[in-house]
């Protein structure tokens, strides 16, 4: 979501998510978004049903691009550990690269709308890091413990790491291969 918008429909996604990521969602109004998108309050209508719908679908489109790359990252001949590890940096690199859309997708996500968006967007991730997890354990690389378990130790790093880069602490290349090596330790079989 770097590149700059084109449409009226993507400025509108992007001033909400900027918006959203800055001030909060409670500070996105629809008089906020046309101001920052540079058009008229109404031209929001045109393409979503309400402001509600303009933040689903915000929130949607971010966790499609966590999606692709994460499939990306799945696809490939490699052993389920190797796969693991590089879908893991795919997943922080993304959200490294638009650091607005992890904050958005935080705040939506402990938001009352998270409900209604009814978390489709959310399985299709968490169902390719199922996958990758089913395809270690039958082949004895990983621990059969609940998938549950296994992606928050998975995805709990990514979070904390992108908290302290939006403080100002930059993670190495280094650092990051540790990191992904120590989530593949906490889910490799002993």
């Amino acid at each position: 979501m770097l590149t700059a918008p084109t449409s009226t429909k993507d400025k509108l996604l992007r001033a909400a998510l900027t918006i959203g990521a800055r001030d909060g969602l409670e500070a996105v109004t629809t008089a906020a978004i046309a101001t920052e998108a540079g058009v008229a309050e109404g031209t929001l209508y045109r393409h979503f049903p309400s402001k509600d719908d303009l933040l689903i679908e915000v929130y949607r489109g971010i966790k499609r691009r966590i999606f692709e790359a994460i499939s990306d990252g799945e696809s490939g001949g490699e052993a389920p550990d190797a796969r693991l590890k590089r879908v893991w940096r795919k997943l922080y690199e993304t959200y490294r690269g638009d650091s607005e859309a992890f904050v958005f997708g935080q705040r939506f996500a402990e938001s009352s709308l998270s409900k209604r968006e009814g978390g489709a967007a959310y399985e299709q991730i968490a169902g390719a890091v199922a996958r990758l997890r089913q395809a270690g354990v039958e082949r004895g690389l990983f621990k059969d413990l609940p998938g549950e378990l296994l992606g928050n130790l998975f995805f709990a790093p990514v979070g904390y790491m992108l908290k302290t880069e939006l403080k100002g602490r930059r993670w190495t290349d280094a650092e990051l291969d540790a990191t992904a090596e120590a989530v593949l330790d906490s889910w490799r079989a002993v």
